[in-house]
């Protein structure tokens, strides 16, 4: 996101018509990990750290030091995964990246649950590194999780970041290879944090899944620069307007949730309800007092995983029931 604010504060030194769409990317390549960057005096936490190199594996049943305020009453821990984990590498059309990605089967404890399968779009820091407290949660709740990492992140290949077009060709191979991945190809949950709206949108427009949800999901590139700087652009002079999520939800007419922190500084509650004005199906929108937007700094999520969980629960009940196993 610093690349982006720094971009739109030179924007109006320069002439002509721009695209920024590869500002969005804050990737971090597994190749670039070391002690430098695990042990990096920036981060007072166990998850803004990157610290697992490209050969070594993920550690899914690590401890953290949850943020106070995440666990509550009615979710007292958070459990390791100790069902199998599955990594395979998705290869798109163009056989010029290898795709990291991980299938973590659902723990089978809430039955409603059990076939179905959250398909995670992160965000935009680090890679999975970063997300594997995100993937917990959600396992936690009774999810079957997949998630993946696009180029140029975490251990995808190559070590640089998509094109425009590439990331959106992706994600339409990502959501055709989890519907061969999921139990039940029919209860696949796109779910998208920030960045992830990108292609959660861009797949779930073409392939309407049983439900799309949105966590301070990515709006348009305008809007963000409306939202970081005091200079405002219209869509065309910023981009391709490929990455415009609210002209992409106009006439969406399947299940979305929306869920937005009422002090997101990045992703702002107005924008979040801009995508949820502009689809037109059954939706819900639901705000998280007291959260931000990222992970270290208490998103959504981390400011009660209960009213999370119920949130979630709530919506695919009244809204998405074909999600559930009833």
């Amino acid at each position: 996101m610093n690349r982006l604010l720094l971009a739109t504060l030179v924007l109006p030194l320069l002439p002509g018509c721009l695209d920024l769409d590869g500002f969005v990317y804050g990737a971090v390549h597994c190749t670039t990990v070391g002690p430098d960057t695990c042990e990096d005096s920036r981060f007072d936490n166990d998850w803004d750290r990157a610290c697992v190199p490209c050969e070594e594996p993920y550690d899914w049943t690590r401890d953290y030091d949850w943020i106070e305020g995440t666990l509550d009453e009615g979710t007292p821990d958070v459990r390791p995964i100790e069902t199998d984990v599955e990594q395979l590498w998705i290869v798109p059309d163009d056989n010029l990246a290898a795709l990291d990605t991980y299938v973590i089967p659902s723990h089978g404890e809430v039955p409603e649950l059990a076939n179905t399968t959250i398909l995670y779009n992160h965000g935009n820091y680090l890679g999975i590194e970063h997300y594997l407290p995100r993937v917990r949660f959600l396992h936690e709740a009774g999810y079957g999780v997949i998630v993946w990492d696009y180029r140029g992140y975490g251990k995808s290949t190559p070590e640089e970041t998509p094109t425009t077009d590439q990331f959106l060709a992706d994600a339409h191979t990502a959501l055709a290879r989890a519907k061969e991945l999921a139990p039940d190809p029919d209860k696949i949950i796109v779910y998208a944090n920030s960045l992830g709206g990108i292609p959660a949108v861009e797949m779930s427009v073409a392939e309407p899944p049983c439900a799309l949800m949105l966590e301070a999901g990515f709006t348009s590139m305008s809007r963000i620069s409306r939202s970081n700087s005091t200079t405002s652009f219209g869509e065309s002079f910023l981009s391709q307007n490929k990455f415009d999520n609210v002209a992409k939800l106009q006439g969406y007419a399947d299940p979305l949730l929306v869920m937005s922190g009422d002090e997101d500084n990045f992703f702002p509650i107005e924008d979040q309800r801009a995508l949820y004005d502009a689809a037109e199906g059954p939706k819900s929108f639901w705000v998280a007092v007291g959260a931000k937007h990222g992970i270290s700094n208490g998103g959504v999520p981390e400011v009660g995983l209960t009213p999370y969980y119920e949130a979630m629960s709530r919506f695919l009940r009244d809204t998405a029931p074909s999600c559930l196993t009833l």
